[in-house]
């Protein structure tokens, strides 16, 4: 395989000039830089794209550290990072399965954490340790004031769901929680806050969190942990006239299994959820649904990020805005 050296002797100039037409820095006359790509075309010679990396001091990449995107929340959070990011000549990669400890290892400019459970000490000490640029992803619970986050405040967005039932007459309502613990938790503890007052030591008893049937799938199978979640919400005899699912994919199997049971929606019982994905509008009755806009989402990460690479201050927290889509799974209670 050629390398600099045999294209530099065939277009009779020296390494450097080689390196420089190669990297498209400094300046080579035209005679010579025709000479060097007439030369590594007849040696059929590729720059090596780490060496040329670690000339540049940048790789092009950025990492999304989120071990699937089998959710298509995720999905569409990554697809807003990759469209901020082409445009920057920047490719988003995916983590896998790779240990955070294990970061220094990638050839990463930057890094996208995926809740503000990395923001703590113990993990972004392996980021400081490497000086990579970092971003959290927020959904409203707590990040340090020294990180950079962009956040969706899902509590705050879970208040307004349920101000949202409460006007439509429902008083007595259920929260199907995720098996997130950390992404969860603002939906949860604002559910609490809000409906103690009406349940008082019984909210408990409204807030259901079932793990998926097997240790075989997936632990963000949401359909599966919302089909569980209408079994555990029958065996409860809960008198709830209304659901809040944790996101649209979780609602979409609470409903197939509460169908099954004999519950309709919405005639037995409204139903809304988070996230704003496009399947709840196919849903029959089309699923309302507290739009976190998570392609906004990903692209605001994205352009921190990129802000950070390139010198800039963007500033260490900000947000993205939710709204409501009323669609058809909401009915007034009692009507």
């Amino acid at each position: 395989m050629a390398n600099r050296k045999d294209v530099a002797r065939k277009a009779g100039v020296s390494i450097t000039v080689v390196s420089r037409v190669m990297s498209n820095t400094g300046y080579v006359s035209r005679e010579k830089r025709e000479a060097v790509l007439r030369a590594a075309g007849e040696l059929n010679y590729r720059p090596s794209p780490v060496a040329r990396s670690l000339q540049k001091g940048r790789t092009g990449q950025v990492l999304f550290y989120r071990g699937d995107l089998s959710s298509a929340y995720y999905l569409e959070l990554h697809r807003g990072m990759t469209r901020y990011a082409e445009k920057l000549g920047y490719l988003v990669c995916i983590s896998g399965g790779l240990r955070i400890e294990r970061i220094g290892e990638l050839l990463m400019d930057g890094i996208i954490l995926p809740t503000e459970a990395y923001a703590r000490p113990e993990y972004l000490r392996y980021l400081r340790k490497y000086h990579m640029p970092y971003v959290v992803i927020g959904y409203g619970d707590y990040v340090p004031e020294n990180v950079y986050s962009v956040t969706v405040d899902t509590g705050l967005a879970m208040r307004e769901l349920i101000t949202y039932l409460q006007e439509r007459g429902h008083r007595r309502i259920a929260f199907i929680n995720g098996n997130n613990p950390w992404a969860g938790e603002p939906r949860g503890a604002a559910f609490r806050a809000a409906m103690e007052g009406f349940y008082g030591d019984k909210t408990e008893d409204y807030v259901i969190k079932v793990p998926p049937a097997s240790e075989d799938i997936p632990t963000n199978d949401y359909y599966r942990i919302g089909y569980n979640a209408a079994e555990e919400f029958t065996r409860r005899k809960l008198d709830a006239t209304a659901v809040i699912c944790f996101n649209d994919e979780t609602a979409v199997g609470f409903y197939r299994r509460a169908l099954q049971l004999g519950r309709r929606v919405p005639e037995d019982l409204s139903l809304v959820s988070f996230d704003g994905l496009v399947l709840g509008e196919y849903m029959t009755p089309a699923l309302t649904s507290m739009d976190l806009h998570p392609f906004e989402h990903g692209k605001k990460c994205a352009g921190v990020l990129l802000d950070l690479l390139q010198g800039k201050r963007p500033g260490r927290s900000h947000r993205v805005d939710f709204s409501l889509i009323e669609r058809e799974s909401v009915r007034l209670a009692g009507a």
